[in-house]
């Protein structure tokens, strides 16, 4: 029998699940296309993204202080230079200037009573001789004939020029020209004051000394340059400062003064006078490329990493001779020199990498603070970056 109460399993099939729904699959490739395209943009932003900087430094000086030495013969060191010596003199008239003047009295002019207590009468010639007790000498101005006991008033003028000339009424007078026993005997007494005509009369100063000779040995110095070049066998255009290229030469000289006067002193009453100056000049002459070239370097010596020699005026550039020995034919020179410097892209603290990877305002900043510059921009390509390339490649340094 069968038992009704008997559970029977039937074996049945199982069916698959259902497949998931499509939103699933959506979702899962927007995903996958959202990281794709957001490393693709990640390495899109590396590849495009540029940075020009531009930074404005300022130009500081740099002074040079050095010697170098020459020789006709030079050794490692030193430069070529021809060097040559000479005495040079000249003697020049000079005039003294219109408003160096002085007021003198000129001759003298008054008039005598000549008395005569001899026993004759006494014959005196035109321009005899009348003395004053203080030895200002007057002469008469006619001759005259002095009577026995009696007198002649004369005019007479005085021997010399000057204030002291002027003698008063009374001033008694001898004649020196007689016989000394007679000289009592017959004498002149001024009847008035003398008067004197003033006359204004060019007087040389040490102003006009000094000039003169300071006019001359500039003159002297110029025959000098003149000589020694020409002894050293170089042209006026190789000396010019218009000269131009390898072959143009310059020259400093030691001047020594070996006599320098003049023939009238200061106060002296003259319309011109004469100066004379000597001078011993020693000459060294170089080339004027290879001292550019010896400074130029000096400087750039001096100058720390990272800056360049922008402007240097050779027309500046002083020049002392300390040392010259024409008969070994050698010299030093001194040098003192200023030229413009400014920082480059080769500086260390401007290089791209000091700003990859930085924000725009912190590499601002950060190039701000390097000595020596006082502008700095900084443009993205795309517009929208914010940070400046990683890549140094892809940064570029403009220095203005």
């Amino acid at each position: 029998m069968i038992n009704r109460h008997t559970q029977r399993t039937t074996s049945r099939q199982s069916f698959p699940s259902a497949p998931p729904s499509s939103r699933l699959y959506r979702n899962i490739a927007f995903a996958f296309l959202g990281f794709t395209g957001f490393v693709v943009g990640i390495a899109v932003w590396m590849t495009m993204t540029h940075a020009t900087v531009r930074v404005q430094v300022q130009r500081e000086t740099t002074r040079l202080e050095t010697s170098v030495g020459l020789a006709e013969q030079p050794t490692e060191g030193k430069l070529h230079a021809r060097i040559v010596e000479g005495v040079f003199d000249k003697i020049q008239e000079f005039s003294v200037k219109e408003g160096a003047t002085s007021s003198i009295v000129t001759t003298t002019t008054g008039r005598v009573r000549i008395t005569n207590r001899y026993s004759k009468d006494q014959p005196l010639i035109k321009s005899t001789r009348l003395l004053t007790a203080d030895d200002k000498l007057f002469r008469i101005n006619r001759t005259v004939t002095v009577p026995l006991g009696g007198s002649v008033d004369v005019e007479v003028y005085s021997d010399g020029e000057g204030s002291e000339y002027l003698i008063a009424k009374g001033t008694k007078l001898t004649i020196p020209g007689l016989w000394i026993d007679l000289q009592p005997l017959i004498q002149a007494e001024a009847l008035a004051d003398f008067e004197g005509q003033a006359s204004n009369r060019k007087a040389v100063t040490k102003q006009d000394i000094d000039e003169a000779k300071r006019s001359l040995e500039m003159i002297v110095l110029q025959q000098a340059k003149s000589s020694l070049a020409v002894e050293a066998g170089l042209s006026d255009q190789q000396l010019d400062d218009a000269c131009t290229g390898t072959s143009c030469w310059m020259g400093v000289y030691v001047v020594d003064t070996i006599e320098e006067k003049a023939n009238v002193k200061a106060g002296q009453e003259t319309d011109a006078f004469l100066a004379q100056v000597k001078l011993n000049v020693q000459a060294v002459f170089y080339q004027r490329a290879d001292m550019d070239a010896f400074v130029r370097a000096k400087l750039r010596d001096k100058m720390p990493e990272g800056r360049e020699l922008v402007e240097l005026d050779s027309q500046h550039i002083v020049y002392k001779l300390e040392e010259v020995n024409t008969a070994l034919h050698e010299a030093q020179i001194r040098v003192d020199a200023e030229a413009s410097s400014r920082l480059t892209g080769q500086s260390p603290l401007l290089l791209p990498e000091e700003v990859a990877g930085l924000g725009v305002e912190e590499a601002k900043q950060k190039l701000l603070n390097v000595p020596g510059t006082e502008f700095v921009e900084i443009t993205l390509r795309p517009s929208w970056a914010r940070r400046l390339p990683s890549q140094k490649g892809r940064i570029e340094v403009i220095i203005e």
